[in-house]
């Protein structure tokens, strides 16, 4: 995977910068943390880390959800606390104004806005690790294939012990992937800061 955080927001900054009235950015940047979130804390149930149902498309729907609807209004809980504060004001501001709206939208639509836009957010996560590991759990529970890529991509060069994981990790091509892609997503969140407040055709935050 590319890291939870920043590189997987920072690889949909396009999303959200092409089509911004179609999305929530602060629930995207969440969703696209959460099948991570998901993941790891499903693991003691599992045995181990790794990629599961977090990283599926029926987990995307069923856990990650409600686990990002959870962990946006906690975020945005700490973005205003950090708001009252002298060190953390500027995060805080970062985090409050990018929890906006299209204008004129109906409670139920900016609802269905936040879910939409977790929904997404975890969506790309899936499918950006879809390419920086060896195996094919997103269509589980009915279909895994560890054979997945061409095996000159999932050669294994060799193997890292990480804790908490319940089998080692494989070094090939597919963690060149990883390695790019993170650096390019770490690079575009960087560059993205301060520009994710509202658009000027949207609606205060709220």
């Amino acid at each position: 995977m590319p890291l939870a955080f920043p590189s997987h927001q920072g690889l949909i900054v396009p999303l959200w910068r092409r089509f911004p009235n179609q999305f929530n950015v602060l629930a995207l940047y969440v969703g696209a943390a959460v099948p991570d979130v998901v993941d790891g804390t499903l693991g003691p149930i599992r045995g181990g880390l790794g990629q599961w149902y977090g990283h599926t498309l029926v987990g995307s729907v069923m856990l990650c959800i409600p686990f990002g609807l959870a962990a946006t209004w906690l975020c945005l809980r700490l973005g205003k606390g950090l708001v009252k504060t002298r060190v953390g004001r500027w995060a805080g501001a970062g985090i409050v104004s990018s929890y906006s709206f299209p204008a004129g939208l109906s409670v139920a639509r900016r609802r269905y806005l936040v879910v939409w836009s977790v929904w997404i957010g975890a969506l790309t996560h899936d499918l950006i690790d879809f390419v920086t590991h060896k195996q094919m759990v997103f269509l589980l529970p009915w279909y895994e294939n560890n054979d997945f890529f061409p095996a000159w991509w999932s050669r294994e060069w060799f193997t890292i012990w990480l804790p908490g994981y319940k089998n080692p990790y494989s070094v090939g091509w597919h963690w060149v992937a990883w390695l790019v892609l993170g650096t390019i997503g770490i690079l575009m969140y960087l560059r993205s800061i301060g520009l994710t407040g509202p658009q000027p055709s949207r609606t205060e935050n709220s």
